[in-house]
């Protein structure tokens, strides 16, 4: 897989949390039960782990790495 689409799947994957993250507060908003708040958390968390690894992943190798890092 090319590094750039690497890159670019992070970022759909974080749009994917995104959205459920936004459908899980709807529910939460409508029927405030504790397995809905449980859910929400959990989109919650999986939402800011896409953040991370979008934020991370290098647009040249597509692997984490520091910036002053060599490319994997």
């Amino acid at each position: 897989m090319g590094s750039s689409k690497k890159k670019i799947d992070a970022i759909y994957e974080l749009r994917h949390a995104a959205e459920k993250k936004a459908l899980a507060e709807k529910a939460v908003d409508e029927n405030p039960t504790a397995q809905n708040r449980d859910r929400l958390l959990d989109r919650q968390i999986e939402l800011e782990e896409k953040t991370m690894t979008a934020i991370e992943r290098c647009h040249e190798c597509g692997h984490s790495h520091g910036p002053d890092e060599p490319h994997c």
